[in-house]
């Protein structure tokens, strides 16, 4: 599952049932280094019942 620590800014997710895309414009601020040092960790991206991709 797709976390804000591994969105960067740039990159497109997408929901691959209806389509819907987000663009990153602005990286999490409180991602350290690691995902267990990340301050907001767990955050889920969803929709329609499942995990944005990101888009190749």
């Amino acid at each position: 599952m797709t976390d804000c620590h591994d969105m960067k800014k740039g990159q497109v997710y997408m929901c691959e049932d209806c389509g819907l895309e987000l663009t990153v414009t602005k990286e999490c601020e409180e991602c350290e280094d690691t995902i267990e040092a990340c301050g907001c960790a767990p955050c889920k991206f969803i929709c329609c019942g499942e995990p944005l991709a990101l888009k190749e």
